[in-house]
């Protein structure tokens, strides 16, 4: 059996304001072109197909024309939503995107037997793939937070509950047939890229084990982290990673679809196979004294750039972004790196343990000066609403 297995198009998204969509068009198209070169007998998609909750039109057609030429080359999908998808906008698809072979997992269903999907390919093989969407931690750190409870303990209840979860749904693996788990979510071990959806600090967010999967697992295809890798000390768990670079934090990095080739009881052989498409994003740092000559140098690139300039303090650049335009107009961002702009940011360690109105006021003072009462009485005044809205959330 073959399966290719990809997540994270986020589409719909710009990047510093510039659409990303016409790239994402060519790398589905690409995908699917591979699908059918590398004969592939169903594709996996783990969540994340859309960067809002409420994309343009361009964007749904972008990845639905992907899901119809699948149903042209006769190539079923198994698909769960992320967490920048809206779960109740894809149910509410899920009927009609069924017509054209795509099993689309969103939300948590009443019956636990839903989060079981199988597939019967061309080959005669049976594919039985255990999914489990994005379920969101968010609400729940939030209210352990706002309520002084021990943000630990929940985190590793949220941990606990997963492995439940996972362990019942494996329990739907068959025998003589291929068996995969499907999850978009943080795996202990997994290595971000700089994309802004992920915390760089993996350690203070909700993840789960590699331990966790359940027996028989034959590959774990993720979705949510956008460097593409195995996940070390897991059973054989990949992230294919997003489908082009989608911000600066990620050039350089070559985008992926994992090809994996697999048969019942076996240990599934996997094959990252690089895209073509999409721009390179990349960071061009250099110094006041260097900036004519680095962007003449730079005029060649082809891709998107960030221009960051490293300047002595005190020293003014007005036109800055105007002059490097001038010479570079694919750069989407233009930053000055001075060492009075660095020392006027409060280092993180000065801010830790500071309250939520403590840390109000001092950002206030830094701003406008002193805090005025009213204002004071304001923000605890909503903060105790949030408080209390959290409160009705945990209780219901």
């Amino acid at each position: 059996m073959r399966v290719l297995h990809t997540a994270d198009f986020h589409a719909g998204r710009t990047t510093r304001g510039y659409d990303r969509t016409p790239e994402l068009h060519d790398a589905l198209t690409e995908i699917a072109s591979l699908a059918r070169s590398e004969r592939a007998d169903a594709v996996l998609v783990s969540g994340d197909l859309f960067d809002v909750p409420n994309p343009s039109a361009s964007a749904e057609a972008v990845v639905y024309h992907f899901f119809l030429r699948l149903k042209e080359l006769g190539i079923p999908s198994v698909v769960i939503a992320g967490n920048h998808d809206s779960a109740t906008r894809l149910s509410g698809l899920s009927g009609l995107l069924g017509w054209v072979g795509v099993q689309m997992v969103a939300e948590l269903p009443t019956d636990l037997g839903q989060l079981t999907r199988t597939v019967q390919t061309r080959s005669g093989e049976t594919l039985v793939v255990g999914v489990v969407p994005f379920l969101s931690e968010r609400r729940l750190l939030r209210a352990a937070d706002l309520l002084g409870q021990d943000v630990g303990a929940w985190r590793q209840k949220f941990r606990d509950g997963m492995g439940q979860l996972m362990e019942y749904v494996g329990r739907s693996y068959q025998p003589g047939a291929v068996n995969m788990m499907m999850l978009h979510t943080t795996l202990d071990g997994a290595k971000p890229s700089g994309q802004r959806s992920i915390t760089l600090d993996l350690s203070k967010t909700y993840t789960v084990s590699g331990m966790q999967f359940p027996a028989g697992t034959q590959y774990a295809a993720l979705g949510h982290v956008h460097k593409p890798q195995q996940v070390a000390g897991a059973v054989n768990a990949w992230y294919p990673g997003s489908v082009i670079q989608l911000d600066f934090g990620e050039g350089g990095e070559q985008k992926v679809v994992n090809l994996i080739e697999v048969t019942a009881g076996r240990p599934a052989s996997v094959t990252p196979i690089e895209l073509s498409s999409g721009l390179e994003l990349r960071t061009l740092r250099v110094t006041h004294d260097t900036l004519e000559r680095r962007l003449d140098e730079a005029r060649s690139f082809q891709g998107l750039l960030k221009v960051v300039v490293s300047a002595p303090a005190g020293t003014a650049l007005p036109g800055l972004k105007a002059q490097v335009l001038s010479v570079l107009p694919n750069a989407l961002a233009v930053e000055l790196d001075a060492p009075e702009l660095e020392s006027r940011a409060t280092p993180f360690a000065e801010r830790e343990g500071l309250s939520r109105l403590e840390l109000f006021e001092r950002y206030y003072k830094e701003k406008s000066g002193a805090l005025p009462e009213a204002l004071r009485a304001a923000f605890l005044e909503a903060q105790a609403a949030v408080r209390a809205e959290a409160a009705e959330g945990v209780e219901a």
